[in-house]
């Protein structure tokens, strides 16, 4: 099937205000009733419009490349799906109030953190030991002004998600990038250069667990050997988990905070949210949480958590209502993950592919496309990295905007990041888009 494009463009926003008509007391029909289909399930498979909703993965490409070369966002990290009809519904009955004052307190949203976090994740968070924030960025920054002075040192385990650099500029300190090891199809952590920038100068490892851009679920081992070896080296552990509830059937997240070493917990603060796993990131609330109280306090020193009480109901009631629509989302999103490394397989020859572990981002290996056009060379004449002469020469020749990997550090080179989380006709499209440009090339 094939999207009528400008029938797409021109109903912008349509489709985003449907749920709201909907909810203004005409019909007595439930969100859920609304939006299940005749089968119980949640409807992923339709098309769902972004565009013209001032949404970054795609108007902010569309008003880059232009509407007639721009098709397809398949980059920045955010989902395409209509979000759970509880989290809807929450919004319009918090609309009905129509007064928006201060936020008196958090109680009923940190009790609802704490039960999805234990029935989800097996972990128990004592409720004195969180910290509502506006989002992971405030979190962690307020983190490393915490524990990390102007010029000393963050370590990373790279390529990693793009942001981290952001937080680090931000508090005025350095990356230190520890590049991962690609073997045997997975990625693995090179102990001893890991160990080897645990320097004097630095006093914080931002963890992405699972890993960004990678896809990676870390181990239990792993993630022990890592926090044994920050705690011998005076390394604080702040581990961002915000794509923890995207795991893919067959593998486990391990929680930092639920390792079996007290020290080790002791000596790490975890960020976390679920504005990925129900695409809320506009909602602006997230949280942090510590065993650590003289970490917590510190912390606290630093951090500022203006929230906004439509961001709150919304995330409450993802917490306590949105479990059955996640439970669904993971299939088809692990259905899309197949679905791409197949067609990629036997459409696209000169892209690499491996179904990451977790997460709705695929890592994709361009290492073979780069060479093709002559990126390199390219890309040095106009002063910019390959993978970003490549990003163009895509949007210039199929209209699919990726995430250049050169943008994720150490290890980022000859890649892209694709994010696979839209209607997997969207998907069909993006990819024959690919295909038909790319074989062009062989």
């Amino acid at each position: 099937m094939e999207l009528n494009r400008r029938k797409f463009l021109k109903g912008a926003g349509a489709s985003a205000l449907a749920g709201v008509a909907g909810a203004s007391g005409a019909s007595t029909t439930t969100f859920e009733e609304k939006y299940l289909l005749a089968n119980g399930k949640f409807d992923f498979d339709t098309p769902y419009n972004r565009v013209g909703t001032n949404c970054i993965k795609w108007d902010r490409q569309r008003i880059k490349f232009g509407d007639d070369k721009f098709k397809h966002g398949l980059g920045v990290a955010t989902m395409d799906f209509r979000t759970a009809p509880c989290v809807t519904e929450a919004l319009a009955t918090r609309c009905k109030n129509e007064t928006w004052g201060y936020i008196d307190h958090f109680d009923s949203l940190i009790n609802a953190i704490i039960g999805w976090s234990r029935k989800r994740h097996n972990i128990e968070i004592a409720p004195d030991t969180i910290e509502i924030s506006a989002g992971v960025y405030p979190g962690i920054i307020a983190a490393l002004r915490t524990f990390c002075p102007p010029s000393s040192k963050v370590l990373l385990l790279t390529p990693t998600y793009s942001g981290f650099y952001y937080h680090i500029e931000h508090t005025r300190t350095v990356p230190s990038d520890s590049q991962l090891i690609y073997k045997n199809g997975k990625y693995e952590i090179d102990w001893a250069d890991l160990e080897s920038r645990m320097t004097a100068d630095t006093h914080a490892m931002i963890l992405c667990n699972p890993q960004n851009p990678t896809g990676t679920v870390w181990s239990p081992e792993d993630l022990l050997r890592l926090g044994r070896l920050c705690l011998k080296h005076q390394v604080v552990v702040l581990s961002d988990e915000i794509h923890s509830d995207i795991i893919r059937s067959g593998f486990t997240y391990t929680p930092f905070a639920s390792l079996p070493d007290k020290d080790v917990v002791n000596n790490s603060v975890t960020f976390n949210a679920v504005s990925k796993t129900f695409n809320m990131a506009g909602m602006k609330t997230a949280y942090f949480h510590t065993t650590n109280r003289v970490f917590l306090e510190r912390i606290r020193l630093n951090h500022r958590g203006d929230l906004t009480i439509l961001g709150v109901d919304a995330n409450e009631a993802a917490y306590l209502h949105g479990g059955e629509w996640v439970d669904q989302l993971l299939v088809y999103l692990d259905e899309n993950h197949r679905f791409v490394e197949n067609y990629i397989t036997k459409n696209i020859p000169l892209i690499g592919y491996k179904v990451p572990e977790a997460t709705y981002l695929t890592w994709l290996d361009v290492s073979q496309l780069i060479e093709t056009i002559g990126a390199k060379e390219k890309a040095a004449k106009e002063g910019i990295s390959p993978e970003y002469y490549l990003q163009n020469w895509l949007m210039d020749h199929t209209g699919v905007f990726l995430n250049a990997g050169s943008k994720y550090g150490a290890g980022g080179a000859n890649h892209m990041r694709m994010n696979i989380a839209s209607s997997r006709l969207v998907l069909e499209e993006a990819l024959g888009s690919l295909s038909k440009a790319l074989n062009k090339l062989s």
